[in-house]
């Protein structure tokens, strides 16, 4: 039977279990609306003889065959309405296909979902239009004017205004007016800003009718800046849907990487409709570009679905009280209890993020109890069909009425539990943990893995596995025991960066040349960028990043890495770094960088940032100890793995994280088995003994005297 509440569709699209109508028919919360009191009674009468008539056609469930139980204690007969928690979310299908309600003697009940309606984007775009007029008036007594006639009468829930300057930070105080005469102040200065990713171009006018909006920039500190137009957004004329509830999470894991802080957001349960997150901070003032995602699977690739996005922030401009954005809205269903939280910080140093509150929109399961008495909802059965119940036509009925509130109790395991043969999708198998034994005398190089916890593990590689791997990581081995350990390569879009400090190299040949030596903690290091910085405010230069190599005949040739030219002025929002990407990576352990000066003074160079990409091996242990990574076979190819039929649920549970030990000099080899592979230490120590006993005889047997002759 076909899944009416499917978790890739927006809330708007769901349909009711009650029926194949929109829930949209029933949910848009009209204004109550008086009707004769006979009228109200036969429709409800009329209710409840449908509803008796449709439960007597149910057949008894076998409720062993749903995993998970919760009790339903109703006082009186009647309507009841359940706010679904979480739990429930968690232990259910997406979209609460396989939740069921029975009765004391297990007789199957009919219910309804009431789900807030939520706007579409083609529903925001018929709430949004462009203003009849928008005229702009430039740096007049330290000030710009914006003017706007909206060209409606409704009320405005925002204004949106558009701007192509790159770099801004600016007061606005905004008036409104109905006839253009007579305005009103919404109050103290709002910022307006666009500044390293993260902007904020939003006037709010909290639904207030505005037939004119004026708009005043102070231009007192930074030069004018030129909008160039604006599109207003009206208030929805429906009621206003019912206040968001919270929803339990907690960061549980919080990473640095270059330029940004991912967090990993646990929430109390699956396929629960988010709706927003507020973050708490005491950094006093800051602006973030923020971007929520979540893990997908593509085969056995695991990328991130960005579902969200927004800025926070927090400034006070121009003796303005505080302003402070620290809610990030996101319409958006999980499939799993984790999100991935980017706080894109640039140049910045991270946030202290103190917490997270989460808050999701209320969803309610209302049902008619004949009579008072103990009922029960009855959760996870991934085998079961959705079910269709004649109740849509008589939701708007049950959404006027006075319905009794029960909360369920806490889920408790299904006594007897024993999965049912109903059609439906079969359970993924699980995770193999072991796979074939490897001889590993062609791998020159093995570091041991700490683990401190069984389950999912991610391991990422540091600088020495990721420098002597090859290139595409098909030699990547996994050991336990002698026997391979399945894993799953994944290459996020994240990456980490080491500051390293260069040494200048004056070469008297070229004196108006300036050349840097860059020594790097590896060679063969997988680096993605450079990121140069300087304190000198203001040159213009051509720049070459390139690596030194000798072939065979101990010939030096150069090999440009990256190039381009730099320039950097004194004026607010132009960067004091510069980003070469490389072109290959490199092969040697240092790095030059050079500029020709010309006639100008040197510049000064200041430490360099190398950025190098996240590497992680994704994997399952039932142990803790005698994990080994192997590496370093140039004729090894990447494994296969039966691993691949279950990577959506390897890679979408929640990990723990194994580490390496840290990096290695670079003149140390890795292999702390064998110095040559395939050769026991010991043979060499006893080879190295009997050579230097050999010398030793060959040195006395000449230092003898020779016996006389005769």
């Amino acid at each position: 039977m076909k899944n009416l509440l499917h978790p890739n569709r927006n809330m708007r699209d769901l349909v009711s279990l009650g029926g194949t109508r929109p829930l949209d028919e029933f949910s848009k919360y009209p204004q109550q609306e008086t009707r004769p009191e006979a009228g109200f009674h036969l429709s409800l009468l009329t209710l409840l003889l449908t509803l008796c008539a449709a439960t007597s056609g149910f057949s008894a469930l076998a409720p062993t065959e749903w995993s998970q139980r919760q009790s339903l204690p109703v006082a009186t007969s009647g309507l009841v309405k359940v706010a679904v928690p979480a739990t429930t979310f968690d232990a259910n299908l997406p979209g609460l296909s396989d939740l069921r309600l029975i009765d004391a003697a297990g007789q199957e009940l009919p219910f309804l979902l009431d789900t807030p309606p939520l706007l579409g984007e083609e529903e925001r775009q018929t709430r949004s239009h462009r203003p009849q007029s928008f005229v702009t008036t430039l740096g007049g007594d330290d000030a710009s004017e914006i003017m706007i006639t909206t060209g409606t009468t409704e009320r405005i829930e925002a204004v949106d205004l558009e701007s192509s300057a790159p770099f801004f930070l600016k007061a606005a105080h905004i008036d409104i007016s109905t006839d253009g005469k007579e305005w009103q102040s919404l109050g103290a200065a709002v910022p307006l800003f666009r500044q390293f990713g993260a902007e904020q171009l939003r006037l709010a006018l909290n639904g207030q009718p505005a037939a004119f909006v004026r708009v005043t920039l102070d231009d007192s500190r930074s030069r004018p800046v030129t909008f160039t137009g604006a599109r207003i957004l009206r208030t929805p004329a429906e009621a206003s849907p019912p206040p968001l509830v919270p929803l339990g999470a907690t960061i549980t894991r919080r990473d640095e990487f270059a330029g940004e802080t991912v967090l990993t957001v646990t929430l109390d349960g699956r396929h629960v409709p988010l709706a927003a997150l507020t973050f708490a901070t005491k950094d006093p003032l800051f602006m973030r570009r923020v971007t929520v995602a979540v893990r997908e699977v593509h085969g056995t690739v695991s990328t991130e679905h960005t579902v969200g996005s927004g800025t926070l922030y927090r400034v006070a401009l121009n003796g303005a009280p505080v302003r402070a954005q620290l809610e990030l809205p996101i319409e958006f269903t999980p499939l799993t209890r984790e999100l991935l939280v980017h706080f894109h910080n640039g140049d910045s140093p991270p946030l202290t993020i103190d917490g997270v509150q989460a808050r999701q929109h209320p969803i309610n399961l209302l049902f008619m109890a004949p009579a008072a008495g103990n009922y029960t909802l009855l959760s996870g059965n991934p085998q079961v069909a959705a079910p269709r119940y004649d109740l849509a036509a008589f939701a708007g009925e049950m959404r006027g009425t006075t319905a009794a509130a029960v909360t369920p109790g806490p889920l408790e395991a299904m006594p007897n539990y024993r999965p049912g043969e109903s059609p439906g999708p079969a359970p993924l198998p699980d995770v193999p943990l072991t796979g074939a034994p490897l001889d590993t005398k062609e791998w020159t190089h093995r570091q041991p893995i700490q683990i401190t916890r069984v389950g999912v593990q991610e391991l990422e590689l540091n600088l020495t596995a990721l420098a002597q791997a090859q290139p595409d990581f098909s030699d990547l081995r996994l050991l336990h025991a002698g026997n391979q350990i399945p894993y799953v390569l994944e290459q996020p879009a994240l990456a980490r960066s080491l500051t390293l400090t260069p040494v200048a190299a004056p070469d008297a040949k070229r004196p108006t040349v300036s050349v840097w030596c860059l020594s790097l903690p590896q060679a063969s290091l997988p680096l993605r960028r450079l990121v140069l910085a300087s304190s000198t405010p203001l040159f213009q230069r051509q720049f070459r990043l390139y690596e030194k190599l000798t072939n065979q005949n101990g010939v030096v040739r150069e090999t440009t890495l990256a190039g381009g030219p730099w320039s950097r002025t004194p004026e607010p929002g132009v960067p004091e770094n510069r980003i070469f990407e490389l072109s290959e990576q490199p092969s040697s352990d240092t790095l030059w960088i050079e500029t020709d000066n010309g006639d100008n003074p040197a510049i000064a160079l200041n430490p360099i940032q190398v950025v190098y990409p996240v590497v992680r091996l994704v994997f399952k242990t039932a142990e803790t100890d005698g994990f080994t990574l192997a590496y370093g076979n140039k004729q090894a190819h990447a494994p296969r793995y039966d691993l691949s039929l279950v990577a959506v649920k390897l890679l979408t549970a929640s990990r723990q994280v194994a580490q390496l030990p840290a990096d290695m000099p670079k003149t140390v080899n890795a292999d702390s088995k064998a110095i040559f592979p395939g050769i026991d230490n010991t043979h060499i120590f006893w080879a190295a003994l009997a050579l230097v006993v050999v010398v030793l005889l060959v040195v006395v047997a000449k230092l003898l005297p020779k016996p006389p002759t005769g």
